[in-house]
């Protein structure tokens, strides 16, 4: 009955890939059945519900996967070897050795930048302020202001991007 929209939200959800569309029904329905197993239960909106249910089980998997993602080392070559360089730093130490260094230079970065931009950065990143509040407390407009963080980020990436590994993390 609603098996081509939910086929079509689905592929909507997987960029187009009809594999991924089709577990990720499978996974839906499965769920729906086992959440319904051995009751009597009557869906007034069962396109909406089945819509609900295709998005909530594209969120868990999505999370799933990033998980897994974050847990697991996909490039490691299991024969190689030495260790990567991650797994070589693994002392609190040596990791707060680098921490103090990447941090001496993001300052020296910070010092070698306008004053308003190293205004920018004490208000969006260690205030955490929003757009709006930045371009208040500055007089500028919001577009700008999101402009000018955008520009503190990427100079701060092409400074630190050959120096620094936390930049491909």
């Amino acid at each position: 009955m609603c098996r081509p929209l939910l086929l079509g939200r689905a592929m909507r959800l997987t960029g187009g890939d009809m594999d991924a569309a089709q577990d990720l029904l499978s996974a839906t329905i499965l769920k729906a059945a086992n959440h319904f197993e051995g009751k009597a239960f009557f869906l007034r909106e069962p396109r909406a519900f089945f819509l609900s249910a295709l998005r909530n089980e594209f969120i868990s998997q999505y999370r799933r996967r990033r998980i897994e993602f974050n847990l697991f080392e996909t490039n490691l070559d299991v024969y190689e070897d030495r260790l990567p360089f991650a797994f070589c730093y693994n002392a609190p130490q040596e990791r707060h050795l680098l921490e103090q260094e990447e941090i001496g230079e993001i300052c020296r970065f910070l010092l070698s930048m306008p004053l308003n931009y190293q205004q920018i950065f004490k208000l969006k990143f260690l205030e955490e302020r929003s757009y709006s509040d930045i371009a208040s407390a500055l007089s500028i407009s919001q577009a700008l202001a999101r402009k000018r963080v955008q520009f503190l980020r990427d100079k701060l990436r092409l400074s630190l991007g050959s120096q620094s590994n936390w930049s491909a993390e």
